[in-house]
């Protein structure tokens, strides 16, 4: 996909992702995982047991593996930035025009322990739950009471 220069005019702020956020996500993901893999194998005395012939380690590591890769999907949102425009907004590097937008809402979902947050729009729904006050940086920019 080719990407359209648009002139969104003078930046008015941004916001960066929530590196602390990020991290903490990560960290539980990586201690829950290692908690099920270690209670799965029987604790300590069952390391000798499931790695004892090769069909252990390789069901073991089937199943840790991916399992530990999925502890580490937080992190690709390291380089997320949110940037507000005067006639505009740039999401990770593509911009989109407010006409295109529309109006922009600002919504939470929780499933269970898990918070979402999403900046809605006529034209996309943007996850901006790694992003550091997305909608503090929003109001900055577009409410301000001159």
């Amino acid at each position: 996909m080719k990407e359209i220069d648009i002139d969104l005019g003078r930046l008015l702020s941004q916001a960066s992702a929530n590196r602390k956020k990020i991290f903490i996500h990560t960290l539980v993901r990586i201690v829950l995982v290692l908690t099920i893999s270690f209670l799965g194998i029987g604790g300590l005395g069952g390391f000798s047991k499931w790695f004892s012939n090769l069909k252990s380690i390789s069901i073991f590591s089937i199943i840790f593996i991916p399992s530990l890769l999925w502890s580490m999907l937080p992190l690709m949102h390291l380089k997320n930035s949110l940037k507000f425009y005067e006639r505009g907004l740039s999401f990770n590097g593509i911009k989109y025009n407010f006409e295109n937008l529309g109006i922009i809402t600002f919504c939470d979902y929780t499933c269970g322990f898990k918070t979402e947050q999403f900046m809605k729009s006529s034209l996309r729904n943007f996850n901006v739950t790694y992003i550091e006050r997305p909608k503090k940086a929003y109001n900055e920019s577009y409410m301000k009471n001159d």
